[in-house]
């Protein structure tokens, strides 16, 4: 017995025929809302009822956790043995140097070119974002 054949939609949407059958072209983009999908039961029915924000906080409120349980707000921890992250006073990627005569950590040299060209205020002022600014008095 022979398999049946199957009638299926195309993805990319409908075939616009130009001619010859070799020349094939889709016409209009992918659009995934109307695409079949196969994977998806269409008998299922969503049991689960949506809350809105203000059950949710009243639920998370209404939670009481006893203090033998550990939680991100109550666990203490020694500090950490590895060296802390540098990261570039400019770019805010990983620095790799530091300039010797403003203190500015930079990523590379580009950055380094641009540092040379700050004046005072600038170089404290940037300083001052990462609170490593000298207060001259």
């Amino acid at each position: 017995m022979a398999p049946k054949k199957l009638n299926k939609k195309p993805l990319f949407g409908r075939k616009a025929h130009h001619g010859s059958d070799s020349e094939t072209e889709y016409e209009g983009p992918l659009n995934m809302l109307t695409a079949n999908k196969s994977f998806k039961n269409k008998a299922y029915k969503n049991t689960k009822k949506n809350k809105n924000l203000k059950q949710i906080l009243t639920l998370e409120r209404e939670q009481s956790y006893a203090f033998d349980v550990p939680t991100y707000e109550n666990i203490e921890c020694a500090p950490s043995v590895r060296p802390q992250k540098k990261y570039c006073d400019i770019t805010g990627l990983e620095a790799k140097y530091t300039d010797p005569k403003t203190g500015l950590r930079y990523h590379n040299a580009e950055i380094y070119q641009f540092i040379r060209t700050l004046g005072v205020p600038n170089v404290q002022a940037y300083l001052g974002s990462r609170n490593a600014a000298v207060v001259l008095k």
